[in-house]
């Protein structure tokens, strides 16, 4: 009688998860797993949480140009073909994102190598932040594939891969759940912002929650050693943050706003508006002033009525107020239902007149933004603006419920 041999995984406690930075996080599996992404990854390791449900474990491997078409029928699915950001349905896109060394596309497959799902990493090597998103799986594999150890093992390949080339990694969760909350969390990833009605999935309005997690070294080494200046409206998002990352002392500053008549009318009659369209329905949107290095940049995406990923530069308090306004301005004309704006924590002034403007302070982040000249890590905070109600049900794990406790935002 043959016997049948019993593999006995090595098993990851509770307490070893959870993390606060990646460097912790990654320690328990340093002897227990190869993250080889390029090769495929095997999950070869047992967690001391779920449901108690034995589940498949996947293989993660790196996307090939050939997966593209996959990739597109699994958002199709996965949505119902209501997904907003059309460029994840379309091929060709795709396709050039696998290509691009700024993206990283990673496969599940189970043990018959059939793909069950994706998962998407968008890579800024000049701030050093990676962006992670599009988390993904088959609907017949739902329930079948460990999600939450397709996550670790996604997080052990990347942060391993890209250890001293990206010091953060950060995600926009949904609320009208708490699975990608929890899976987030369970990585370290914990949240730091609030985005009321920012995103539609499914045809409806929801809110997301921004979760991050650093290496200790954006934190505790390469963050700038000069106080933060903040307005009084910005102290809870501040208070939130330092309980987690002990960021030391502030300046609070409630500057008056005296703005020069003169110059505003001057600056006014300089404005010049571009705007470029691409095929999938974004709108690139710049101010600039004639004469003049400064500028106002934000991204509209028309089919879920938000604008986000604003930069700017100005020489003066005179030209943010005119940006502001003019931003407004198109905000209304484009019936845009959120928009957000990331601000320096050393610029109260520029946060006062985001705050007049009726945009609020809604998460602070340490070591977000890199000072190229100056070599160090300088914190923002997050101040948005949305129209309509929240959903009463808004979906929280705990940290995010705190967070919102927090802001005073949910009670």
């Amino acid at each position: 009688m043959l016997s049948k041999e019993v593999v006995i995984l090595p098993k990851i406690a509770t307490n070893e998860l959870f993390a606060e930075t990646t460097n912790q996080f990654l320690k328990p599996f340093k002897e227990i797993i190869e993250p080889d992404i390029h090769n495929g990854m095997y999950l070869n390791f047992d967690i001391d949480i779920g449901s108690g449900i034995l589940k498949e474990s996947p293989v993660i491997r790196l996307a090939k140009s050939k997966d593209a078409k996959e990739i597109t029928e699994i958002y199709k699915e996965v949505y119902n073909g209501t997904y907003p950001y059309k460029e994840m349905e379309n091929e060709e896109k795709v396709r050039k994102m696998i290509e691009s060394s700024n993206f990283i596309w990673l496969i599940f497959e189970n043990k018959m190598a059939k793909i069950v799902g994706c998962f998407t990493y968008q890579l800024n090597f000049k701030e050093r932040r990676g962006y992670m998103r599009g988390f993904m799986l088959k609907k017949k594999f739902q329930g079948q594939i460990d999600a939450v150890k397709a996550t670790i093992g996604s997080m052990i390949g990347m942060w391993s891969t890209y250890k001293d080339k990206i010091l953060m990694w950060y995600c926009e969760n949904r609320t009208a759940h708490t699975k990608s909350q929890y899976m987030a969390s369970v990585c370290g990833i914990k949240p730091i912002a609030f985005f009321p009605n920012k995103d539609v999935f499914f045809n409806e309005i929801e809110s997301d929650i921004m979760s991050i997690i650093y290496d200790k070294k954006v934190i505790y080494e390469y963050r700038s050693k000069k106080n933060p200046k903040i307005i009084p409206e910005a102290l809870n998002c501040f208070y939130y943050s330092t309980n987690r990352y002990k960021l030391g002392p502030i300046d609070i500053i409630n500057p008056e706003i005296n703005l020069n008549p003169l110059k505003l009318i001057e600056i006014k009659k300089k404005i010049r508006i571009k705007i470029q369209k691409d095929k999938f329905g974004y709108e690139t949107i710049e101010f600039s002033i004639k004469n003049s290095n400064s500028y106002f940049k934000f991204l509209f995406t028309p089919q879920v009525q938000n604008i986000e990923k604003v930069k700017y530069f100005v020489d003066n308090i005179e030209e943010l107020f005119v940006f502001i306004q003019e931003f407004k301005r198109c905000a209304k004309e484009f019936n845009v239902r959120y928009y957000e704006i990331f601000v320096s924590a050393y610029e109260p002034y520029h946060q006062k007149l985001l705050l007049n403007a009726g945009l609020k302070p809604r998460g602070y982040l340490p070591s977000w933004k890199y000072n190229e000249k100056l070599d160090f890590y300088e914190d923002n905070i997050i101040f948005n603006y949305f129209r309509g109600n929240i959903n009463k049900n808004i979906k929280l794990i705990r940290e995010s419920s705190l967070l919102l406790t927090t802001l005073g935002e949910y009670k």
